[in-house]
């Protein structure tokens, strides 16, 4: 489906490995101009000297994944068809499950804190077709602070059912997700009990 053409350190593959999430493959390329088209996505490290056309990241000398997952999502975003992408949020106090599905199949994920969410929201700068957030008390609060964050990067906000989504569960974590992750996962694949239609541009 995808594939990433990285030329750059170990840790940043290391990195780039721990935040794929579905069958994304990394292929370490060697050359001094790299095209990446189709549905390839280039991330050059910072000292890097290669010339790269087309949907290309470079990563900086120190990599926070948060950052790596954010430009991440918007060259994925930019070469897949935004309407069948959607991110899933597992909502917690001190974890957050956090995964990006195209049509229906995991692409990107992590488990993050409120705070780390938010820098990742702040980094991300397409329009993906929909957030989706499991329903709770806390999620209550999460979304009357940052409805408008979620609204700058998706055209809905979906509001789940956790205990609809609890039920795809035991099939969502057989592909090999974590917890929280495996739980956002299951929170997209949820029919919404609300739809919030976010303002348009």
């Amino acid at each position: 489906m995808l594939e990433i053409l990285f030329m750059g350190r170990r840790s940043v593959f290391n990195e780039l490995s721990r935040i794929i999430a579905g069958p994304i493959s990394v292929k370490y390329v060697d050359s001094t101009v790299i095209k990446a088209t189709g549905n390839e996505v280039c991330v050059l490290d910072y000292y890097i000297d290669a010339e790269c056309i087309g949907n290309c990241i470079k990563v900086g000398r120190s990599v926070e994944h948060v950052e790596l997952m954010g430009e991440l999502i918007n060259a994925v975003s930019s070469v897949l068809n935004s309407g069948l992408i959607k991110m899933g949020i597992d909502y917690g106090t001190e974890r957050v499950g956090v995964i990006l599905v195209y049509d229906n199949t995991p692409l990107i994920g992590d488990v993050l804190t409120p705070v780390k969410l938010m820098k990742l929201l702040k980094v991300i700068n397409g329009k993906l077709g929909y957030v989706a957030v499991g329903d709770s008390p806390i999620v209550h609060r999460f979304l009357r602070r940052s409805v408008k964050d979620l609204c700058l990067i998706a055209d809905n906000v979906l509001i789940i059912d956790e205990l609809e989504s609890s039920r795809l569960r035991s099939w969502v974590s057989t592909n090999g997700l974590i917890d929280d992750v495996a739980d956002a996962y299951a929170i997209t694949l949820t029919k919404p009990k609300m739809i919030i239609k976010c303002p348009q541009d």
